[in-house]
């Protein structure tokens, strides 16, 4: 998954010189905050797979960034493992949970090696988690179908999701706080987690990742909401026209009721409560996307003023690049009210009160060795020089800045001076030596290079691959492929580094045909997980459209015991070969034969999707349209498909790739009214999209589009 917000590490900071612990020059205390997941998964950024490497990032915070206190995503991370239902189906979400879970607190325990660490140097560490994020039900669009995870709470109370005011569509994302039962259940399992795991508090981000939203009032009409404002107002708000602010007052009314429940639990075990609101406007949620992005938590207004009671939260975060008039105008309320409740913000530079908390993005310069003043990486950084001899000094900060210069063409390296630095003790800086390595293609630290990839850090290994990816060598790719293969390769190895390296070096059109052969001779691998990786690979670079390709792939759609590597090979067998009689007959057979739901609808969609792009008056367009429409029938009120809840929602998209044709076929399934579940589906098809983006409309054209639901208004 990609997670603007939850894609970086986040560092409350202000300007220092010092490089050492200490107090901010400017006064302004700073926090930590670790997305955790996405540093565990995109290899751009710094590590905390590790106690070594989480102990370098926390000194690095505390040393070069004078942090105070850490906010550790990791504890979603372990929530969610316990507490949602990952859905195996959508498969590379399986497999990245599985990882996650691994490290959170499964095996590394990277959860608790964070919490003991930040105690151990001094650090307040708070667990961070998405209050509006508890995943979607199987048929909204992010990142493939099915969504990857819900919690238990949604899935075994489908009421406790919001709900539009038709009843046709549930909100992906939120618990609706309305219900009194729900508020109790999350407030427990989130109190258990944050005790249990020792942190010192809870801080809570208001945006949810999802698409599921096409504008910020379609939610909130569930039962006990509507009850609740036809006793104050007299109005049924989904038959009515109705005051929408009061509405959005009341149901952010029960965020606040919430909000104080989990204090008041929170509070027993000295525990605090932290939320992130918008910048602009504190009473609302924050925007995915931040200014120009969605408010995909819904549009709920709570009160601030009862919030600074102290009752409800302990500390508010504003997060918006604009949010001075509104942290001014809210910091002389808390003085005048002698609020308990702390102001911090989100703001990466520029002037800020003394005392108040100031957050930025950090990357990479966590590993750099310079503190904020030189703002590495962005466009105005001032980064001071750096003696050569500071490679072999006892200042892991001085080898770490030396080798940022390396990195950033600022000093010149020879050979034998990277492989030092390769070797160095400190995983930063063997870090940065192999990024420079690789940005500087170094071809004579071949060796040095190759020995990195069997580095004890996974990270360190991960930019290994890289670096070899970069510097002109021979064999290097049979090299990748052995290291990823092996039994000890980590997912954010052989699933996210190998594939990047290949797919720049194809792009680079340094991978040779050569090269690509290597990678054929692997799909008949006895190991059921190498397979799986080269159809992955070639799905990224293109596998070979040649006869023994074509009689491999075919072999593993109709014989390979993994469900994902006979996925892939469909997708491989389309994109490589097309719409061919062969292609096209072994498409029909999985789609008929194969034993897993998921894997048969893969091929029904690849199926129908290789056809749709051949010429409008080819019959096999034609035909190929009446069977997946015929797969499509099966969704209905009698489907007992495993994929039941998702797979529909896959093909009916790809459908509409048929154009006019598509959508009359659409609009043909949706007359069928005496079957309620196939008529609704096919509806949704065509006027209630979801896939990976937002389907951005009006209330007005959503009123339409309900008009012509096939039996909803006939009721």
């Amino acid at each position: 998954m990609r997670f603007p917000l939850g894609c970086a590490i986040v560092c409350v900071v202000g300007l220092m010189n010092a490089v050492s612990a200490g107090e901010p020059v400017d006064g302004n205390p700073r926090t930590v905050y670790f997305s955790t997941g996405d540093n565990q998964d995109l290899i751009t950024f710094p590590p905390v797979d590790s106690a070594t490497t989480i102990e370098a990032a926390f000194t690095a915070c505390r040393e070069n960034f004078h942090a105070n206190r850490i906010w550790w995503r990791g504890g979603q991370d372990e929530i969610w493992g316990e507490e949602f239902v990952i859905r195996p189906e959508n498969r590379i979400f399986a497999r990245i949970w599985d990882w996650w879970r691994d490290l959170q607190y499964r095996v590394v325990k990277t959860n608790r090696i964070a919490v003991a660490e930040a105690k151990k140097q001094g650090l307040e560490i708070w667990l961070t988690y998405g209050l509006f994020d508890n995943g979607s039900q199987a048929d909204a669009g992010y990142s493939g179908f099915p969504y990857a995870i819900e919690d238990k709470l949604r899935i075994e109370h489908p009421e406790w999701a919001p709900v539009n005011k038709w009843g046709t569509w549930r909100q992906g994302g939120p618990i609706e706080f309305a219900y009194p039962e729900a508020r109790q259940a999350m407030a427990d399992y989130l109190t258990k987690y944050v005790v249990d795991g020792d942190y010192d508090g809870i801080a809570f981000l208001t945006y949810a990742e999802n698409f599921s939203q096409r504008y910020e009032d379609e939610f909130g009409y569930s039962e006990p909401i509507v009850k609740e404002f036809k006793k104050k107002y007299g109005v049924d708000i989904r038959t009515e026209e109705f005051d929408k602010e009061a509405w959005r007052t009341m149901r952010g009314g029960h965020i606040t009721e919430f909000l104080r429940l989990l204090k008041k639990q929170l509070s027993t075990h000295g525990k605090k409560v932290a939320v992130c609101v918008h910048g602009d406007e504190p009473n609302r949620p924050m925007k995915w996307l931040v200014d120009d992005g969605v408010r995909t938590a819904g549009n709920a207004v709570w009160s601030i003023d009862e919030w600074l009671d102290g009752s409800v939260v302990d500390e508010i975060c504003l997060f918006s690049p604009k949010e001075a008039v509104a942290l001014n105008a809210l910091d002389k309320k808390i003085k005048e009210q002698k609020s308990p409740v702390v102001l911090t913000s989100f703001r990466t530079r520029g002037e800020m009160p003394a005392g108040r908390a100031r957050i930025m993005f950090l990357g990479r310069e966590l590993e750099s060795g310079y503190d904020s003043e030189a703002w590495i990486d962005w466009p105005d950084e001032t980064p001071h020089a750096e003696p050569i001899e500071s490679l072999t000094s006892d200042d892991i900060f001085a080898r770490r800045r030396l080798l940022t210069l390396a990195l950033k063409g600022k000093v010149k390296l020879t050979p034998e001076q990277y492989a030092v630095a390769v070797n160095d003790d400190d995983v930063y800086v063997r870090r940065t030596a192999l990024r420079a390595i690789a940005a500087n293609k170094v071809g004579e630290t071949y060796n040095v290079v190759i020995a990195a990839l069997n580095d004890p850090e996974n990270s360190v290994r991960c930019l290994a691959a890289v670096a070899l990816g970069e510097i002109p060598a021979e064999g290097k790719v049979e090299t990748l492929i052995e290291a990823a293969f092996e039994p000890q390769s980590t997912f954010q190895f052989h699933f996210r580094t190998i594939p990047e390296v290949l797919t720049a070096m194809n792009a680079a059109g340094d991978l040779t045909p050569a090269d690509k052969q290597l990678l054929v001779d692997r799909l008949t691998d006895d190991e059921s997980r190498n397979r799986e990786l080269v159809l992955y690979y070639f799905s990224r670079v293109g596998a070979p459209a040649d006869p023994d390709v074509l009689a491999k792939l075919l072999h593993i759609v109709k014989q390979d015991e993994n469900p994902y590597s006979r996925e892939l090979a469909i997708v491989n067998l389309s994109s490589s070969f097309g719409a061919t009689t062969e292609v096209s007959q072994a498409m029909r057979e999985v789609m008929e034969h194969d034993a897993d739901h998921a894997v048969q609808v893969r091929a029904a969609v690849a199926y129908a999707a290789m056809h749709a792009r051949l010429p409008e008056d080819d019959p096999a367009r034609t035909a190929a349209l009446k069977i997946a429409t015929k797969f499509f029938n099966q969704y209905g009120d009698a489907c007992q498909r495993t994929d039941g809840e998702w797979g529909w929602r896959v093909l009916g998209n790809v459908i509409l790739n048929f154009g006019p044709e598509g959508s009359a076929a659409m609009e043909q399934v949706m007359s069928k009214v005496d079957d309620r579940i196939l008529s609704d589906r096919a509806w949704k098809i065509l006027y209630l999209k979801q896939g990976d983006q937002f389907y951005h409309l009006t209330p007005e054209e959503d009123t339409a589009a309900h008009a012509k639901h096939p039996w909803l208004t006939r009721n």
